[in-house]
């Protein structure tokens, strides 16, 4: 962040300055006590379980230099030098401000969403971008109501692209992020039914998404996989200009002779006459799709088809995204940052084209967020699993008997299917199971903490 005055925090958050000096310099807004930097603006956040405010009066032991607060705070309890900025709702505050700051940049933004795919995908354009561009992205998955205005809030004033990952769980929430981000370009990974717990059903899931494309200038651009069917359908809410990738004939953008092997994939990228070949260090064909958004995202942006493949070969995924790890002489294929029905059955069929494997077994965690379908999708996922040429599935947590009961709808054995509790009782199955020359899949939402498992497995310890 730019160097701002206590006195803009104050105008540009909505508040106002209630102590200390307006001319004060503040480097940047902040939420967490534990990573304050001096200079820093406490924003004091509340929540069901927590109250920022409690923690005002020590924030200057920290390193802060002020504090947004939403609520008066005696200043006699408080350090004399702390500057102090009211607003009626510090998550509005903290909100506003980003969206007045993202304005005094000359950045361009990228907002990117989707039901899965996203995170990479927004790395994928990140590494791309910064081959030739000074750019920062979302951190990790910090993509909702505070993470994007914390986003935002990381840009500086030499910064070319700023690349903004959009999630929500709720009807509403899109919007909101797009408005403060102001995207140049919108990029949607896929449409699916992840988190339609709390949506009607999964068209209202793609009306959401496409707040991101329908808020796009007209001189903007939306990119969007031909592949992915609610994406097709919710084009013509955006008034920009559209480039597809993926297999549709109105891709400009392909892949072809795509190579998996046992620690990553190839294919040849094509577009408008030009080809050149790409590695990706993962195994995921879905991978592919999200490397050709980003490649339509490079090239708009101005970059060779030289930079654009140096850039997606450059990319490191955080978290547990398909990463290959060896244990006892098997392949275990750690998916568990995350799981939704869409990712479930890219993990699966990645799992069923692992090369070399001599069996293949899935550790299955339950998807959360899923609402009255879950048993439905849970089910659904089961039967998808023992279709992949499992020798076994081991089902774990509160849909386990979901996801057997599909499973054996669609052959698997009583025999080969284990429903464990938890990530504990998944390991103690596992471990009897394992055999040289095995590939194991294991993937479940984040909730279910089955990296505990990837890490006892291979003998890692949790940091």
């Amino acid at each position: 962040m730019r160097i701002c005055t206590l006195e803009e925090v104050a105008r540009f958050s909505g508040g106002r300055l209630v102590k200390g000096d307006p001319s004060l310099p503040v480097g940047r807004l902040h939420t967490d006590t534990r990573t304050l930097l001096a200079g820093d603006c406490f924003v004091a956040l509340q929540g069901d379980r927590f109250d920022g405010h409690t923690f005002v009066a020590q924030v200057k032991n920290h390193g802060a230099v002020a504090a947004l607060v939403s609520r008066p705070i005696a200043t006699s309890d408080l350090p004399d030098d702390l500057g102090l900025v009211e607003v009626p709702d510090t998550l509005e505050g903290l909100q506003h401000f980003a969206a007045n700051y993202r304005q005094l940049l000359f950045v361009r933004t990228i907002g990117v969403t989707g039901s899965s795919g996203k995170t990479s995908t927004k790395e994928l354009i990140a590494s791309v971008l910064r081959t030739l561009y000074r750019t920062k992205a979302t951190e990790g998955n910090l993509n909702n109501h505070i993470g994007v205005p914390l986003t935002l809030i990381r840009l500086d004033e030499d910064d070319e692209y700023g690349v903004v990952e959009m999630g929500m769980n709720h009807p509403g929430e899109i919007a909101p992020l797009v408005k403060m981000t102001a995207p140049d370009i919108g990029v949607i990974s896929s449409i699916g039914p992840a988190h339609i717990e709390f949506f009607a059903d999964q068209a209202a899931i793609a009306a959401e998404k496409a707040e991101l494309i329908a808020a796009l200038p007209p001189e903007g651009l939306a990119v969007l996989n031909s592949d992915d069917e609610w994406s097709r359908r919710i084009v013509n809410r955006t008034n920009a200009r559209v480039v597809w990738v993926g297999s549709g004939p109105e891709s400009t953008w392909r892949a072809q002779d795509l190579q998996i092997g046992t620690d990553g994939l190839s294919f040849l990228l094509r577009h408008n006459g030009s080809a050149a070949q790409v590695r990706l260090p993962v195994v995921n064909r879905v991978m592919v799709s999200n490397a050709l958004l980003a490649a339509a995202v490079g090239r708009e942006c101005g970059l060779t088809m030289d930079e654009i493949v140096r850039g997606l070969e450059a990319v490191q995924l955080p978290g547990a995204r398909m990463r290959v790890v060896q244990a006892h002489g098997a392949s275990i294929i750690n998916d568990a940052y995350n799981a939704n029905p869409d990712s479930m059955k890219a993990a699966l069929t990645a799992l069923s084209e692992f090369p070399g494997a001599t069996r293949r077994l899935a550790v299955l965690g339950s998807m959360g967020e899923l609402g009255q379908h879950a048993v439905e999708l849970h089910r659904a996922i089961g039967e998808f699993a023992a279709q992949q040429n499992l020798a076994f599935l081991i089902a774990v947590g509160p849909h386990a008997e979901s996801y057997a009961r599909g499973a054996m709808a669609a052959g698997l054995s009583h025999n080969q299917i284990v429903a464990a509790l938890d990530a504990e009782e998944a390991t103690v199955a596992l471990k009897p199971l394992l055999r040289e020359g095995d590939a194991v899949l294991v993937k479940g939402s984040h909730f279910m903490g089955l990296e505990r498992l990837v890490n006892t497995i291979t003998e890692k310890v949790s940091p």
